[in-house]
This record gives C-alpha cells, sequence and structure tokens, in this order.
C-alpha cells in the first residue's frame, strides 16, 4: 500500500488550492469583476460565503500538521466544507451556468485518491445532488432555465468520470507500490541473506568493476590476500597485484587458469575463479572472484580419501582379528606343549616368539583401527591447561618407572583454558611423547621435552610440545601424518594420523613447525590450535 504520507500530501494539495480559490474568489469580488463574471451575483451573500470559506480552509489546514483526526474523517470533512462551499457560491452567482460548478471536480477527484472507490463515488454523488439542489432551489424563483438541468446532469457525469477515473489510477499505483513494496523487501532479503552467506564463506569473495577498483570483499578474501585497512574503492592492482594480472588477462583472453598463485612469503597459495557479475551496455562489467586456499582444498581431498580409506581399513581389521586371534591362540599352545621345551628346539621357540611378536603388532593395528572408526563422539570441556599439563605428564610418567623420560612444562599462564575432551588431549599428548622419546634419542644425548602455551593474535589458545632431537626430515614432513607411514620397524604409522583426527574432533588443529631462525636450536615441534574457549558464565 502507498504510504500514508503520500495520502497527506493529496489533503495538503487540496488546502493549498482551496486557499488559492478563496483569494481569486475575493480578488475578483473587490476588483469589481463579479458583476462582469457573475450578472446575479449577490454581493453580501457571495462576501459571506467567500469569508465562511475563507476561515474554514485556514482552520482545515491548521489540522493538518497534527494529523489528528484521522486521514479518513479529515478527507470526508474537507471535500464535504468543498461541495458545501462551491455550492453557496453557484447558489448566490448565478448557478450552473456561470461555469463555477466544474470547481467541484478538484475536491472530487482528491477524495477519489485517498479514499475507497464506494466513497469517492458517495463524494461523486453528494456533489451531483448539490448542483441539482441549486438549480432546485434556483427553480422556485423562477432563475433557472431547462438548459440548466442538462449541464448540471452533464457536470454530474463529469463528476462521476473523474472521480472514477482517479479512483482507478490511484488503486493501481497503490497495486504498483505494494507490488515494488513487496519486491523490494524480498530483494532486501535475499541482499542481506546474501551477504550473509558470502560473509561466512570459507572462500574469499571479491567484487572488481571494469577499472579495476575493489567494490566489495569478504572477510575470507581479506584474510588470505592480507588486507588490514578497509579497501573499499582501492585500486586491486597495488595491493594484489598477481590477482590482477590474472583478472587482465580473463577480461583479454576470456578465459582463466586454476593454477594456484603464491601471494605471500609464507608459501600460502589461492586458486582464483573469475566470473562476469552483471553487463553494462557495452559489454563490460564487475568480476567477481572467488579465492581458494588451496592448501585448504588439498586437505579437503586428502580428508576425502583418508575417510574412504578409514572405512575400508575398519572392514579389513575386523576381517582380519578373527583368524589373527586363531594364530596368536595356537602360537600360545605351541609355547606350552612338550615338543619346546627342549633345548634343541631353540630355533623353533625363535621362530614362535617372531610369530608373536608379529602377531602382537598386527593386533595394536587392528585395535587401532578399530577405534579410529569406532570413536565415540568427543565431549569438550573447559579444561585449565597448565593443571592438565602437570596431570598428564605425571601419568605418563608413571609407565616408564625405570626411563628417565623428562617434561619440562615452561612459562605457561595458570589462567590459560583450553575446549577440548580431556581423554582426547591426554591421548594426544601422550602419542607426541612416545615419538618424541622413541624417535628423538640419539647415542650421544637424552631427549628433554618441553612444553609451552599462549595465545595468538585472535585471542585462540596454543599449545607447543617440542624436544631437543633431530627434528623430523624436511622429505617425510608432508607425509607424517598419512596413517600407515612410518619410519619405526615396530611402528604401526597410525599414532600421527590419530593425533590429528582428535584435534580435528575437537574444532582445533595440529600442524608442525620448524625452526623460526636459522641459529634456533630444535627438534620436532609440534602446534596445536586450540578453538576459542567459551566466555565464562
Amino acid at each position: 500500500m502507498p504510504t500514508r504520507n503520500e495520502e497527506w500530501r493529496v489533503l495538503r494539495l487540496l488546502s493549498l488550492y482551496r486557499l488559492l480559490l478563496v483569494s481569486a474568489l475575493v480578488f475578483i469580488f473587490e476588483s469589481d469583476y463579479a458583476d462582469q463574471l457573475f450578472p446575479a451575483v449577490h454581493s453580501e451573500s457571495f462576501r459571506s460565503t467567500c469569508i465562511l470559506y475563507g476561515v474554514s480552509a485556514l482552520v482545515l489546514m491548521g489540522l493538518l500538521p497534527r494529523r489528528q483526526p484521522e486521514l479518513a474523517a479529515q478527507a470526508q470533512l474537507q471535500v464535504g466544507i468543498d461541495i458545501a462551499s462551491l455550492a453557496l457560491l453557484l447558489l448566490t452567482c448565478g448557478g450552473i451556468g456561470t461555469g463555477l460548478g466544474t470547481l467541484l471536480v478538484t475536491p472530487v477527484v482528491a477524495a477519489a485518491l485517498v479514499m475507497s472507490r464506494r466513497m469517492a463515488m458517495l463524494q461523486a454523488a453528494i456533489a451531483t445532488l448539490a448542483v441539482f439542489g441549486v438549480e432546485i432551489l434556483r427553480g422556485l424563483d423562477h432563475q433557472t432555465q431547462s438548459s440548466d438541468f442538462t449541464a448540471s446532469g452533464v457536470l454530474g457525469l463529469m463528476l462521476f468520470g473523474a472521480g472514477l477515473a482517479a479512483n482507478t489510477v490511484a488503486r493501481r499505483a497503490r497495486a504498483s507500490e505494494a507490488l515494488a513494496e513487496q519486491v523490494g523487501s524480498e530483494f532486501e532479503s535475499l541482499s542481506e541473506l546474501n551477504e550473509s552467506i558470502v560473509a561466512s564463506m570459507q572462500s574469499g569473495v571479491l567484487v572488481v568493476d571494469d577499472d579495476g577498483y575493489i567494490r566489495s570483499y569478504n572477510a575470507a578474501a581479506a584474510q588470505l590476500l592480507g588486507f588490514s585497512d578497509d579497501l573499499h574503492g582501492a585500486r586491486l592492482e597495488p595491493h594484489a597485484s598477481p590477482i590482477a594480472r590474472v583478472l587482465r588477462h580473463w577480461r583479454e583472453s576470456g578465459h582463466s587458469d586454476a593454477t594456484p598463485l603464491s601471494l605471500h612469503a609464507d608459501g600460502a597459495e589461492i586458486i582464483p575463479r573469475i566470473s562476469r557479475l552483471g553487463r553494462h551496455y557495452d559489454g563490460h562489467g564487475a568480476a567477481l572472484i572467488v579465492l581458494d586456499d588451496a592448501t585448504r582444498l588439498r586437505e579437503q581431498a586428502q580428508q576425502m580419501k583418508l575417510a574412504a580409506l578409514g572405512r575400508l581399513s575398519a572392514n579389513i581389521a575386523h576381517e582380519i582379528r578373527n583368524p589373527l586371534s586363531a594364530i596368536h591362540h595356537a602360537t600360545e599352545l605351541l609355547a606350552e606343549s612338550e615338543v619346546f621345551t627342549h633345548d634343541d628346539h631353540a630355533q623353533d621357540k625363535r621362530l614362535l616368539e617372531m610369530i608373536r611378536r608379529h602377531s602382537e603388532r598386527i593386533e595394536k593395528i587392528v585395535r587401532d583401527v578399530l577405534a579410529m572408526s569406532r570413536r565415540e563422539p568427543a565431549n569438550p570441556q573447559t579444561l585449565a591447561l597448565k593443571a592438565c599439563l602437570v596431570r598428564f605428564a605425571g601419568h605418563y610418567q608413571e609407565g616408564f618407572p625405570d626411563q628417565p623420560r623428562p617434561i619440562e612444562l615452561l612459562d605457561i599462564p595458570a589462567s590459560l583454558s583450553v575446549r577440548f575432551d580431556a581423554d582426547h588431549l591426554q591421548q594426544i599428548l601422550f602419542n607426541l611423547w612416545d615419538n618424541a622419546f622413541s624417535h628423538g634419542a640419539s647415542e650421544s644425548s637424552s631427549v628433554m621435552v618441553l612444553l609451552s602455551a599462549g595465545v595468538d593474535e585472535l585471542g585462540k589458545p596454543w599449545l607447543e610440545v617440542s624436544d631437543n632431537g633431530a627434528g623430523i626430515p624436511e622429505a617425510l614432513r608432508e607425509r607424517m601424518f598419512e596413517p600407515f607411514f612410518t619410519t619405526a620397524h615396530q611402528g604401526t604409522g597410525l599414532g600421527l594420523f590419530l593425533t590429528r583426527e582428535l584435534c580435528e574432533y575437537n574444532q582445533a588443529r595440529i600442524a608442525y613447525r620448524g625452526a623460526e631462525s636459522p641459529n634456533e636450536v630444535v627438534g620436532a615441534r609440534f602446534r596445536i590450535s586450540f578453538a576459542s574457549p567459551l566466555p565464562a558464565q
């Protein structure tokens, strides 16, 4: 529906018309043109009617700013006063023949614009009856002619026609405005939905116009491109020149490849995908650039492959477990039989021990695979990190009473808390500590594990587990989180894989970090980046 302001505006225009009309009539009367224009005018009655009409016009205009009474009541009041005043002027000036009756068209049209069709036709009917009433009163004094009634009928038809036409136009305008408002509301909702979707996308979204200026981008694009300031309206070239070159090539050739681009010194790669956003009259338009983190895409692809591999491995492990149990049981029975108690069967005993040892290794692999596939949902809790680390280190060292396995906590704030499943965190740390003491040891020195923690620039807590061993060779770092990849003869290759899975299960990430400077001496170092803990209640 049209706004009420527009309908009140119609009444204000009608009030202005009324004041101008009264002013014109008073001017005509005072300038002695009344006798020429209206030969049969009754001067005193004309003057009194004009004064009364003018006072009414001022009163009606004074009611408009307060908008009291309501619109419909004021519209009926104004149109009623107009009809009554103009009818009196017709009566005092000589009737329909003076032409003043046509002045009724304006209030009737105004009523049709702000009222319903029924009320608009009612006002037209009242105005028509008023005109006929004037002619009837004049006929009582024998001042009318037969043609005056015909003219009154024609004027009545004109009033009905003008009112009907104005009301039809107003109704169509209302319908059009309602449709436009509905479409506008839907467009606004879709726009807000679009902004919300774009803002929450992990992919970066960048809109660049035909002149190379940045029109819009989301938070992911700002993070991928390293935007620190608000760059809306800035040129793309100085801030992301590789993307600008790809965009320029796309505009010239019409296509772009999906080759990853390295934008920063840290080696992060971005894959841009460009499409046209709208089109101007000259065939050009803005470009929509979707930026994907190549590392994240590779991780997602790897996760899909690992998920499929995990399901397959779980099925295989389940099928292996039954015959493996039979082999293990048969080995124990053979070891207990009298045949192998004699010394001349020492070689056979070594073979049985080899079978038993490797059976236990296969059994451990089966348990790890089944544990991975049947893992219970995480139960994250807010944990005081330092207290947990002290407790976990004590539990871990209790399992090796005859082997010194030193674990040292560096400067870790006692108030630092993380959101994590306590059992999962203990399993992760035990895996990392096992790797450190198993792979980091050397003949010349013993291994020491160091634990440090803090908060990054985004307010998210982190924990680093490092040792003073030889570290992990560069060639092995890309594969160390893959399942079944191991460099140890007795290893299963599932420790780090399960560690990463448990981290992701708790909305955390684990990554290997080498030396941060050429002079830094450090062995293996893993950083766990936790999700932001819930605020204190």
